[in-house]
């Protein structure tokens, strides 16, 4: 009884924090690493609580309690893949959750309750459902998606409650004695399920937010393509007429020398078609194929090293999403260098430890101003164009992955790294 009395909070609250951190990414040896972060918590709690005991009154009481919320917040992050932002939104949630159930408990108290098992019922039946209720439905993608204009106020309201609990209820085990201490706990634990509620919420509408953004970015994608496809339409129309007059002249003349003259310009005119490619995804294919055919007839020198096999996670409309938007964007930049010998795309996909890695260099001018990260458009329709890196950010994200852009010396590079399942 006497080590359940100095460990019993911070039992509650990394229990409170796995319900949690269930849903989202996890470090490698998780389990290991939870169990053996658990054991060193609880047995350092065990052994101050014991040796200095529990602060009962002025600012050393708060930044005792606080201490086991700063704690959780590691804990969280030796556990989970996550920012420090989302491991703090996590310690929010799961003491939050701690919270409802301990108001519970002591509203079973005021009613002459003193039962153990009944209190281990409670905390049971509280975090099971809140798990069902919160735990699951918070994260997308298994990620925490934290913005600090949600992190604040949530923080605040939080450590609100807390503050108010410290310094209600001096002993952990004074219990609900009065009709005034019932309405308080009820009070407590409703701001606390709000707060967990608002975030449901929030997170619900911006999930279908971002469905809705995709629908919108398909739309732009599939008018971009059709663009894209008409003029690869006309300049087969052209080059099509082009070998009829060709294959007329060739039949006219007797000349030789000239026959050869012409031979040599059919083929560098079917040369135009040999842009076949076997990537091991026909998706991949398509797209490359497409702007290798775009970049033939635009004098843009272009390289590209790719391996598609592995692409088989990703479904076709992210694939033309990613790489489509990515070359758009490489070839408006290059279309503006007029040294030739610079209008050049390289591009690579490779596979390193389980990630995939794209990277995709190109020249430009002028200067490239960046808005949350991402360079902003230069393109004059900026409502029409702009979505172009947001979209490629988007899929990636979509994937678990990450972009970067680095410009130095004329030359931009867009970085894609996405983990293979």
């Amino acid at each position: 009884m006497i080590f359940w009395d100095r460990t019993s909070y911070i039992v509650q609250l990394l229990v409170s924090c796995l319900l949690f951190m269930a849903p989202v990414e996890k470090r490698k040896n998780y389990v290991a690493r939870v169990a053996a972060a658990s054991v060193v918590l609880i047995g350092a709690f065990w052994i101050i609580n014991g040796s200095i005991g529990i602060p009962t009154e002025g600012i050393a009481r708060l930044i005792y309690w606080i201490t086991y919320l700063i704690v959780s917040v590691g804990f969280v992050l030796f556990g989970i893949r996550c920012s420090f932002g989302e491991a703090v939104y996590c310690m929010i949630c799961a003491s939050a959750t701690q919270h409802v159930a301990s108001d519970l408990y002591l509203i079973y108290r005021v009613t002459g309750g003193k039962s153990a098992v009944a209190a281990v019922v409670i905390y049971a039946l509280v975090y099971t459902l809140f798990y069902f209720a919160f735990a699951k439905r918070l994260p997308q993608n298994r990620k925490y998606v934290v913005s600090r204009h949600d992190l604040i106020p949530m923080a605040t309201i939080i450590l609100f409650v807390g503050i108010l609990s410290v310094y209600e209820y001096p002993e952990l085990d004074s219990g609900v004695k009065n009709l005034h201490d019932v309405i308080y706990e009820i009070s407590d634990a409703l701001c606390c399920i709000y707060v967990l509620w608002v975030q449901v919420s929030q997170s619900a509408k911006a999930r279908l937010q971002k469905e809705l953004d995709g629908v919108s970015l398909a739309y732009k994608i599939q008018r971009a393509q059709y663009q894209v496809n008409q003029e690869n339409i006309d300049i087969i129309n052209r080059k099509c007429h082009d070998l009829k007059h060709q294959i007329r002249r060739l039949r006219k003349t007797e000349n030789l020398q000239e026959k050869n003259d012409y031979f040599d310009e059919l083929e560098d005119a079917i040369m135009i078609y040999d842009m076949a490619l076997n990537t091991g995804n026909k998706a991949l294919d398509t797209v490359l194929m497409e702007n290798g055919l775009y970049c033939k007839n635009h004098d843009i020198q272009w390289t590209c090293m790719a391996d598609g096999t592995k692409l088989g996670f990703m479904k076709d409309e992210d694939i033309y999403a990613l790489f489509g938007n990515a070359f758009d964007n490489a070839i408006t930049a290059v279309m503006q260098v007029s040294d030739n010998s610079k209008r050049v795309i390289s591009s690579k996909m490779l596979t390193q430890d389980k990630v995939m890695v794209i990277q995709i260099q190109n020249y430009f001018v002028g200067n490239i101003r960046y808005e949350d990260g991402l360079p902003v458009t230069t393109k004059e329709e900026k409502e029409e164009h702009g979505f172009g890196m947001k979209s490629i950010r988007y899929t990636a994200e979509k994937y678990n992955g990450t972009i970067t852009v680095n410009a130095n010396n004329g030359i931009f590079v867009l970085q894609i790294l996405l983990p293979l399942p």
